[in-house]
């Protein structure tokens, strides 16, 4: 009888203790995923305000080359819309980039497999982001070339060297390191906190797993 008793107490005991585990790990994932949605809040923030930014230098950037710069009638509209069409592409960039990244929030995945795809996609967005920079920075060394050699072009070859002199030295010394700090400014924190939160949820799929061997 009290063999039976004892087997019973602690068949109780060991079902109350799983109880409480499957609660506490509930509570803690709960929390992280509540964590990882306020860190994808503020990244939503980020990528609304440089869409705004980038809007709103449209009309800037037109206004500037037609009224700013002194060339053949023709090529101020030219450079305007193609400066303009560059602005649309990367808006474009953005948006596909922010879809592939909020998209998940439709989808019914565990939070460790969303999280996984949310990171990922923020990852390449930054690389792509970078990248775009840099060939961005070149391109407007090689109008702002074009633009004051166009009137005198026996001067292109001495500003064509000085400008590729200058334009490397300026990429290394300020745009890389710039464009590097401002992207982990604007994104890199909040992908490093994702990152927290995931590596964080493995662990307590890890406790989990061997608290059941």
């Amino acid at each position: 009888m009290d063999i039976e008793k004892l087997k019973w107490s602690w068949k109780k005991y060991t079902s109350e203790l799983k109880e409480k585990e499957v609660k506490e790990t509930s509570e803690l994932k709960e929390i992280l995923r509540q964590k990882s949605q306020h860190a994808l809040t503020k990244l939503r923030k980020n990528f609304l305000i440089e869409a705004g930014v980038n809007i709103a230098a449209i009309p800037v950037l037109f206004i500037i080359v037609v009224n700013g710069l002194v060339m053949v009638e023709p090529l101020k509209y030219y450079l305007s819309f193609f400066l303009v069409f560059l602005v649309v592409m990367f808006l474009i960039f953005l948006y596909r980039s922010y879809t592939r990244i909020y998209r998940y929030e439709n989808f019914r995945l565990p939070l460790e497999e969303k999280l996984e795809e949310q990171i990922f996609a923020l990852k390449k967005f930054m690389r792509k982001y970078e990248r775009i920079s840099y060939i961005l920075y070149f391109v407007a060394i090689i109008f702002g070339l074009l633009t004051t050699t166009i009137n005198d072009p026996t001067e292109l070859v001495y500003k064509s060297v000085f400008a590729i002199v200058v334009g490397l030295l300026v990429f290394f010394v300020a745009i890389k390191p710039l464009t590097k700090y401002y992207l982990n400014r604007l994104y890199g924190r909040h992908l490093q906190s994702l990152r927290q939160y995931l590596d964080e949820l493995k662990e307590i799929t890890i406790d989990k797993n061997h608290s059941n061997d």
